[in-house]
């Protein structure tokens, strides 16, 4: 057998193990996961919020694009260490989405904000959703 089908049949051994972790299944799997994601989708404030901040965070807990997942977020305290906010709530988010470097300079965060209150408040009720 030439390399390149034993290397091809490895790859194809690799990517077929891959998924076998041999662990219980997890709660929800792959269809809880999309029809919690497909409900989320009709919530208020789910459009903008998509809009404004999906390029650089996913709404799903257990994934991490640019910046962290904004699942769970509302009531919670920040996940950076630094920033001058005890729990994230109505105010300190609104401050922070308007103007995240005018809250904590060493932000990563670098965007302008948003300066629109309705796109804020309706982002922010999202959060407070999922």
């Amino acid at each position: 057998m030439s390399r390149t089908a034993v290397s091809a049949l490895l790859i194809m051994a690799a990517f077929g193990l891959s998924g076998c972790d041999g662990g219980e299944p997890k709660s929800g799997g792959v269809i809880g996961s999309t029809m919690q994601n497909m409900a989320n989708e009709t919530l208020p404030g789910a459009g903008i919020a998509r809009v404004q901040c999906g390029s650089c965070h996913f709404f799903d807990k257990t994934v991490r694009k640019v910046g962290p997942s904004l699942k769970g977020i509302y009531g919670q305290a920040p996940r950076t260490k630094g920033i001058p906010v005890e729990i994230w709530d109505e105010n300190t988010l609104d401050a922070w989405i308007e103007n995240p470097t005018g809250v904590f300079p060493k932000t990563r965060m670098k965007i302008p904000g948003i300066k629109d209150a309705g796109q804020r408040a309706a982002i922010i009720e999202y959060l407070k959703q999922i």
